[in-house]
């Protein structure tokens, strides 16, 4: 495996260079410090990558995690984030892990950022919190779909699940719930009509892992009663997971499915890291070229049963 860190030698960066350490020593990666110096063709940015070369050195010297891996390190002119894309892409580079400074200092996420989550050709790691060791909480929302599939096996294949309890949710909508009040429908009969829809949703959940040979492991699945965006957005802010890992499935345009609004709150946010995993590049040991699976599994939805004395 190759991993591929960005650095511009701020603390945030720092970060992030420790996190690619530990997960370079948990897999025997190959990693890649690379810093992009603005700018080219001029004698002050030939000066500028002669010192930032000299500063990548020394920062992978104070990462005692680089002792033990093979590190090398790649300074070069250009733009972020397209030299940083163009090194991936012509490298093989598995995974891209970046820091993201937030907070009162960063009010927004930077450009930086969602250039590389939108366009990479492999998953971005987006490191937001301090480092202690290796992930123990990772969290993985899925809507059942090859996007989710995709996200589930970069967990296994990164070797994110190797020390770290996996959490599985997926969130689901009651159809007609919102009117039954209104029709005078007993509270209690409410509640059971929800509770048949979370067994369904825990039912497709279930299929849909031994689907994609997910099972046996022991990962917990939960289930979420509401809109999947609201469901992501309230589980960061509930359970502050470690790590939280976000598939998406366009690759052209602006990648919609988890990506958007509510990856971009959860990142700016600061409180998980963030694994995006876009789809697989055509051509790839893992390109499926399959569409989008429907959530239906089989299952016939509930039905709600109004009982009358």
């Amino acid at each position: 495996m190759r991993i591929l860190v960005a650095t511009d030698f701020s603390p945030h960066s720092q970060r992030a260079v420790r996190r690619a350490g530990i997960l370079a020593q948990q897999t025997g990666a190959d990693l890649l410090l690379m810093h992009v110096v603005d700018g080219a063709g001029t004698r002050q940015v030939a000066r500028d990558v002669r010192e930032a070369q000299r500063m990548t050195v020394e920062q992978a010297a104070v990462v005692p995690e680089l002792f033990r891996v093979n590190c090398r390190s790649l300074v070069v002119p250009g733009r972020m984030p397209d030299a940083v894309l163009d090194a991936a892409a012509t490298r093989g580079i598995d995974v891209i892990v970046v820091g993201s400074a937030h907070g009162k200092d960063a009010p927004g996420l930077g450009r930086t950022v969602l250039g590389l989550i939108r366009a990479a050709p492999c998953p971005v790691l987006v490191v937001n919190r301090s480092v202690p060791g290796p992930y123990a909480e990772v969290t993985v929302p899925v809507d059942l779909s090859d996007a989710s599939a995709w996200a589930l096996r970069s967990v296994v294949s990164l070797g994110l699940a190797d020390r770290a309890h996996v959490s599985v949710v997926h969130a689901f909508e009651v159809l007609g719930k919102p009117k039954l009040s209104g029709f005078g429908i007993p509270r209690e009969q409410i509640d059971g009509y929800v509770e048949s829809w979370r067994s369904l949703s825990a039912e497709k959940t279930d299929a849909f892992l031994e689907a994609e040979g997910l099972t046996g492991r022991n990962w917990t699945m939960r289930t979420e009663e509401g809109r999947p965006d609201e469901v992501i957005a309230s589980l960061a802010a509930r359970t502050c997971p470690e790590l939280l890992v976000m598939g998406t499935r366009a690759r052209t345009g602006f990648r919609r499915a988890l990506l958007g609004s509510v990856t971009e709150a959860v990142l700016a946010a600061g409180g998980a890291d963030v694994l995006v995993v876009p789809p697989p590049r055509p051509g790839s040991s893992d390109w499926s070229g399959r569409p989008g699976r429907p959530l239906s599994v089989g299952v016939e939805r509930p039905a709600l049963r109004v009982v009358t004395a």
